[in-house]
């Protein structure tokens, strides 16, 4: 492991190493999507019988082999993974959402993403702007680079997933850059940014907390961050100049760190663009990769869709529950 925590080189990438459209793309066989269609038309059947099944039931033996390799690429490999061939049109809604879950749970614990406890959230236009009141799943608006979580989550969100389930008429690209690579760029070229970065910045909770309490974060969160070794990344300019707004302070270095950090993500060849299409499963290490989302336009009567689920490894190398502490105190997290 090198000084950044990694143990496998390719953690260090830029986009415009995958010059192959979908070249990172792995596909569900026939045998996996029959796995998954069985078992979530069986999982169900149980609900509706009463007889709830635990996620660990579902097995998916014949995925196992992908599943694992997809493990390894989220923690140690390229932070990312995406699964193709998710049978979205072969499952009605409830036994997407169960079977989307279910292969899920082979990664990590759900966290409850809102004040509403919801563990999975519908990621469509619902005609809200991005703003300090609202989130950004809401709208159909850019969403710049930036990772997932701090807005008062009980768990550390490890790693962060999207099913799509529908695609837009136009737009809505995602976008995906290493933290790894991003914190190297800037520790070559502007290592007097680097303390700044690493003290970090008070993040906006957008409205999503309880009344009375402080609309953001108790203490900074740090961009760039060690745990055990493992360089971590958390990143969200937004919520950071929002939460100046509400009393906390930017420093002249403070936003040319910002600034800087988005200049290098916004730079040629370094972030990597894919299209997600109908039935893809993507999934990112929330601690070493960024990510973003093209604005996009619906067609008239269908609209795009995802389904999000944000995942917590109590085993994670990379910790993250002093991040949680430094967010908020325990009284002022979401509950289910």
């Amino acid at each position: 492991m090198d000084e950044l925590g990694i143990k496998d080189a390719r953690a260090a990438w830029r986009g415009d190493a995958f010059p192959t459209p979908r070249g990172w793309v792995h596909t569900l066989t026939a045998a996996m999507q029959d796995d998954i269609i069985v078992t979530a038309q069986a999982a169900a059947a149980a609900n509706r019988a009463g007889r709830a099944q635990p996620l660990h039931a579902y097995a998916l033996p014949t995925a196992k082999p992908l599943l694992d390799a997809a493990k390894y690429e989220l923690e140690h490999g390229l932070g990312f993974a995406v699964l193709a061939g998710f049978p979205v049109d072969a499952l009605d809604r409830e036994e997407t959402r169960l079977a989307y879950a279910g292969l899920c749970a082979h990664f990590g614990q759900a966290v409850v993403q809102n004040g509403r406890g919801e563990r999975m959230v519908d990621v469509f236009d619902v005609g809200k702007d991005y703003s300090d009141q609202s989130r950004g799943y809401h709208g159909h608006a850019l969403l710049p680079f930036h990772t997932d979580g701090t807005k008062g989550e009980t768990d550390p969100v490890h790693y962060a997933a999207l099913l799509c389930c529908e695609t837009a008429a136009s737009g809505g690209k995602s976008a995906i850059a290493s933290g790894v690579t991003l914190y190297a760029a800037i520790r070559d070229r502007r290592p007097e940014l680097l303390p700044a970065l690493e003290r970090g910045f008070h993040h906006h909770r957008q409205g999503d907390h309880p009344e009375n309490h402080l609309p953001i974060s108790r203490d900074r969160i740090p961009v760039f961050s060690f745990y055990d070794g493992y360089l971590r990344c958390r990143y969200n300019r937004n919520n950071a100049q929002w939460a100046e707004r509400a009393g906390a302070t930017l420093e002249e270095i403070e936003r040319d760190a910002l600034s800087t950090v988005d200049a290098v993500l916004s730079e040629r060849g370094f972030a990597l663009s894919m299209g997600l299409e109908k039935g893809d499963l993507q999934i990112i290490n929330n601690f070493t990769v960024l990510h973003s989302r093209s604005a996009y336009t619906d067609a008239p009567g269908t609209r795009r869709h995802l389904l999000r689920l944000w995942l917590s490894r109590r085993d994670s190398p990379r910790g993250g529950y002093d991040l949680i502490e430094r967010f908020s105190g325990a009284e002022s997290r979401f509950n289910d």
